[in-house]
């Protein structure tokens, strides 16, 4: 039997663990930019008597500057990212209805589908931008529509396509990079063969489990099974055949569970199921009926039918272990003491 080990399931787990580190980046790197040019810019407003605007751009650095600590460690990084850009929008919005500003100042506009579809996904990021750049809109329509060069229909129509093609650019861009990236947590989190969890998902659902325990109270439990004699069926059928038994294998526990819980495969000729809802008499029941519909299933291959039992060890939590490794581990000893007991057969303390 396979053993769990810590630190390869720390390895497997840090390529996808912090889902958001890509933006974290993005964010951390905007507040730093944020300041500097804040403080670059208060001067300017300063030399050029736009107190307004330099008050703003103050704020928004010294704010900035607040935010680095919290970035790096917020588990919250959406909200954060939306405060903070709500904000860093408004007094954008702000500083442009300031009559000393420059139409030039128009420009950092464009900036905000792209930072707001990369840092708040798809449709937040969507109605963020459409919110600012209409504002944005209004505000240079409302200042410049009576000058004979910067209100005219081309110019107005040259300043509102190119946000709508930054928009829809920004747009596709980050649809394409957030289906890719899940893309690459399913396969992270998934086996190739059966197509069930991994044990690197098997750690994510444990901990979704553990905090549920710990808000309700719910109890769950950790079953380990494994097919018996399986390497008989690789010897005498081929390794083919042995992959298609473990298919087999998958889809019956797949069919034979609830919606709420999950099968995983554990490795070799082992799986995982982790029942959620299920104290430990009802994690018995259910896997004396995954025992008997394994033995009572069949699966055809070239011709033949073949069957196989299985042997299962059944943990329960916090009864049995207050983490997945003591879990594992009371699961795999009651697996071990099934095989030794005769195979085909649940065993639970």
């Amino acid at each position: 039997m396979q053993k769990y080990g810590r630190l390869a399931l720390a390895d497997e787990t840090s390529r996808f663990e912090d889902g958001d580190a890509f933006r974290r980046a993005v964010l951390l790197a905007l507040l730093i930019f944020t300041a500097c040019f804040g403080a670059i810019f208060a001067v300017l407003n300063y030399y050029h008597g736009n107190y307004m605007a330099m008050a703003g751009e103050i704020a928004m650095g010294l704010f900035a500057l607040v935010l680095v600590p919290v970035i790096r460690r917020t588990r919250h990084l959406i909200r954060w990212s939306f405060v903070y850009l709500v904000l860093f929008d408004t007094t954008m919005m702000m500083i442009l209805t300031t009559p000393q500003s420059s139409p030039s100042v128009f420009a950092w506009v464009l900036m905000i589908p792209i930072l707001s579809h990369m840092l708040l996904g798809r449709a937040l990021g969507g109605g963020v931008t459409l919110v600012f750049l209409l504002t944005a809109l209004l505000i240079y329509f409302t200042r410049f529509s009576q000058s004979a060069v910067l209100g005219n229909p081309r110019a107005l129509l040259d300043v509102a396509g190119v946000a709508l093609c930054i928009f829809g650019f920004s747009f596709v861009y980050e649809t394409s990079r957030s289906r890719g990236e899940k893309a690459l947590k399913r396969q992270a989190l998934t086996d190739p063969l059966t197509g069930l969890g991994n044990r690197a998902h098997l750690d994510l659902r444990f901990r979704e489990e553990k905090a549920r325990w710990e808000r309700h109270g719910t109890a769950f439990a950790l079953l380990l099974l494994d097919i018996d004699f399986f390497k008989k069926i690789n010897d005498s059928h081929g390794h083919e055949t042995g992959d298609n038994a473990l298919k087999a294998m998958s889809a019956w526990l797949t069919d034979n569970v609830r919606g709420t819980d999950h099968v995983f495969r554990y490795g070799g000729e082992e799986f995982c199921l982790l029942l959620s809802h299920a104290a430990p008499h009802a994690a018995r029941q259910a896997a004396e009926h995954l025992r008997r519909v394994v033995e009572t299933s069949s699966f055809e291959e070239a011709g033949e039918t073949l069957s196989f039992t299985t042997s299962i060890g059944v943990a329960s939590f916090p009864e049995d272990g207050a983490d997945l490794q003591a879990l594992l581990g009371a699961a795999d000893k009651r697996l071990y003491a099934a095989k030794l007991g005769g195979r085909n057969r649940v065993v639970w303390e």
